[in-house]
C-alpha cells in the first residue's frame, strides 16, 4: 500500500496512543515537522498492550509486566528502539540478555506435564528426545520420505496451514503438535491448524519452492558458503540519513548481536512513557484521552468525535492503530468491507503475575526464560506458556556495560508470568475471573509441583493493583495478580495474505492507513515500530 504524502501544514489523526500510534507520531513529527497532530486514545494511558504496573510495598518495589517485557535481540525494530531511547535520554535504560545466561534457557512441557530442556547442546537433546518421545517411527520415516515429496508450482498461490503445511512434507503431525505448536503459543497465541505458512513461516516455504525439499534446502545450505551480508535496510538508511545521522546502526546492530533479549530498567512501559513525554512536550501535538469516536469517513478524511457535542474534524490523512474490529464499528465505508474487517480473527489472552518474597515458584534445577506447553493431547487449563521473570530480571545487564547506582535487586525472589487461553478461547465462553485463578492454582500444582496447602494467597486483579490495595508481603505470601486481554492478538489465519491485500488494495486512494498489527508485517513490539516508520517516510515524500 503506497501512502500520498501529506500535504505542507497538513492535519493528520492518529487512532490509539500504544506503541504504534506513539512512533508513527515520533517519526512522522520529525520527519514533518510542518504538520499538526491530534492522537485519540479512548482509555487515559497510552502504551496499548504494554503496561508495567508499578507496586510499592514498605520494603520493596515490584514491577508487574502486564504485557510484553522483553524484545528480540537483533531486528530492524529493537535497532530503532534502541536508538530512539538514545534520542530521547534513556539510553541508560536498555538491559541485554548474555547469550551465555541462565536466563537463555528454553523448556516445553510433555506429556506427562513435565518440564523438559530445549536442546542447547548433546546430552539435552538426548534428554529432550526421551522425555518428549518426539522421534517415533512414524517421524522417522517422513523425515526419510520428505525429500521425494512433490512440491507445489512455484506459481501456486494455494494458501495452508502450518499443521497442513508440514504434515504433508512429512506425512505426521507429531513435529506440529510439539515443539512448533508450542513455539506458535508463545508468539501468536495461535493454533498451527489454522494459522497461515504462508504468512507465519515465509521462508520455510520460499525453501520448499526452491530447493523442492527442506532436506534438500538445509544440504544446500551447508554446502553452500553464502557471503556475509551487511548494511541497513533503505527504511534504517532512511532513519538514519534523515532522523537521526550520529546512530550508526550498523555498530549497534554488532553490539546488539551479542545479545538475543532486550528489556529495559522500570519496564517496557518505559518505551511509551518516553515517547509520551517528548510528543506532550511539542506545541504541533495533541493528545486527546477519553475520546469517543463516533466515525471515521476513509474518503473525506473526517473524524467525528463525540464529546459534550459531536464535532467533525477534517484531516488530510487518518492512522488507525486500533483493532479491525473496533474500527469495523466506526468506519463509513460499505457493509461488505467493516465485514471483512471484521473476519479478522483476534485471541484473548488471560495473563497472571505471581510473585514471592522466596524462591518458591521456579524449579531450583530448571531455571531459564520460562516454558511453552505444546498442543499435544488438549490442554484442560488452557495454559500456553509460562515466563520466569525473575530470571530474566536477576541475568540482565546494562548494554552500555555500567549499573546504576542501586540498580542491584535480591536474587531470593520469584516472579513468573502465566498465559492462558489464545486459541483455546476461541467458539467458546471465556471462564469467569474466578474459574481461571481455580486453575492457576491447579497449573501451579500439576506443572511447577508447588504446595499451596501452606501458602497464603493475596489475589487481586488489575484494579486493585492499580489502586495499590496490597500491604507487607510476608515470605509465606504469594500474590496473584491478574487481567483478561480481550482481542489482543490478531490471528494471521489461512486466507489472511488475500484479506490484508484486498483491504490494503480497498483503501489505497483514501486518507487512511493501517497501522499496528493488523496488516502489518508481525504481531511483536519490534514490528509495529518499523511499520511505523516505513509508513511515516512514505507520507513524508
Amino acid at each position: 500500500m503506497t501512502l500520498a504524502r501529506v500535504p505542507t501544514n497538513g492535519r493528520v489523526a492518529v487512532v490509539g496512543a500504544g506503541i504504534s500510534g506513539l512512533t508513527f507520531t515520533y517519526f512522522l513529527s520529525k520527519l514533518r515537522p510542518d504538520l499538526r497532530f491530534d492522537i485519540y486514545e479512548q482509555s487515559d494511558s497510552i502504551g496499548g498492550c504494554i503496561r508495567s504496573q508499578y507496586l510499592t510495598t514498605p520494603t520493596e518495589s515490584i514491577i508487574l509486566e502486564k504485557g510484553p517485557r522483553t524484545l528480540r535481540g537483533v531486528s530492524e525494530g529493537s535497532l530503532l528502539i534502541v536508538d530512539m531511547l538514545r534520542q530521547l535520554g534513556r539510553a541508560s535504560s536498555v538491559r541485554v540478555l548474555p547469550r551465555n545466561s541462565i536466563a537463555n534457557k528454553k523448556y516445553i512441557t510433555n506429556t506427562d506435564r513435565r518440564i523438559v530442556q530445549v536442546p542447547d547442546t548433546i546430552l539435552t537433546g538426548w534428554k529432550f528426545i526421551r522425555d518428549t518421545a518426539i522421534v517415533r517411527p512414524t517421524l522417522l520415516w517422513g523425515l526419510l520420505k520428505e525429500p521425494f515429496v512433490k512440491k507445489p508450482h512455484e506459481n501456486d498461490s494455494t494458501d495452508e496451514s502450518i499443521e497442513s503445511f508440514f504434515t504433508r512434507r512429512l506425512g505426521t503431525s507429531v513435529l506440529t503438535d510439539s515443539v512448533l505448536s508450542a513455539i506458535i503459543h508463545g508468539i501468536y497465541a495461535g493454533d498451527v491448524a489454522r494459522l497461515s505458512v504462508k504468512s507465519i513461516l515465509p521462508s520455510v516455504r520460499k525453501l520448499e519452492i526452491d530447493h523442492g525439499s527442506l532436506g534438500r534446502a538445509l544440504v544446500a545450505k551447508k554446502s553452500k558458503s553464502e557471503p556475509k551480508t551487511s548494511g541497513l535496510s533503505p527504511a534504517l538508511t532512511q532513519y538514519q540519513h534523515q532522523l537521526s545521522p550520529d546512530a550508526n546502526l550498523e555498530e549497534l546492530s554488532l553490539s546488539l548481536k551479542k545479545f538475543p533479549m532486550l528489556a529495559l530498567a522500570g519496564g517496557l512501559q518505559t518505551l511509551p512513557n518516553s515517547l509520551y513525554e517528548y510528543l506532550s512536550s511539542q506545541s504541533n501535538v495533541q493528545f486527546h484521552f477519553h475520546s469517543d469516536i463516533s466515525q471515521i469517513d476513509p474518503v473525506k478524511g473526517t473524524v467525528t468525535v463525540n464529546s459534550n457535542q459531536s464535532s467533525v474534524v477534517q484531516y488530510d490523512h487518518i492512522r488507525s492503530t486500533i483493532s479491525t474490529k473496533a474500527l469495523a464499528k466506526v468506519l463509513q465505508v460499505a457493509p461488505a468491507i467493516t465485514e471483512q474487517l471484521r473476519s479478522l480473527e483476534y485471541v484473548s489472552v488471560f495473563l497472571v503475575n505471581i510473585y514471592t518474597r522466596t524462591p518458591t515458584l521456579i524449579p531450583k534445577n530448571g531455571h531459564g526464560f520460562g516454558f511453552l506447553v505444546p498442543k499435544l493431547n488438549g490442554n484442560n487449563h488452557n495454559l500456553l506458556g509460562v515466563i520466569y521473570d525473575s530470571d530474566v530480571e536477576q541475568n540482565i545487564i546494562p548494554l552500555d556495560g555500567e549499573r546504576d547506582a542501586g540498580a542491584t535487586k535480591s536474587s531470593s525472589y520469584n516472579k513468573i508470568t502465566l498465559m492462558m487461553g489464545g486459541h483455546y478461547y476461541n467458539n467458546k465462553t471465556i471462564p469467569s475471573s474466578g474459574v481461571n485463578i481455580r486453575i492457576v492454582k491447579d497449573i501451579l500444582t500439576d506443572f511447577l509441583n508447588i504446595d499451596l496447602s501452606h501458602k497464603n494467597l493475596i489475589i487481586r486483579d488489575e484494579a486493585a493493583i492499580e489502586s495499590k490495595q496490597v500491604g507487607e508481603l510476608e515470605e509465606n505470601d504469594i500474590l496473584i495478580s491478574y487481567n483478561l486481554h480481550q482481542d489482543c492478538i490478531p490471528q494471521y489465519n489461512v486466507g489472511y495474505e488475500q484479506l490484508k491485500q484486498t483491504m490494503l488494495d480497498e483503501f489505497a486512494n483514501t486518507k487512511l492507513s493501517f497501522g499496528g498489527m493488523a496488516f502489518g508485517t508481525g504481531v511483536g513490539v519490534p514490528d509495529c515500530v518499523v511499520d511505523s516508520l516505513q509508513a511515516s517516510l512514505q507520507l513524508s515524500k
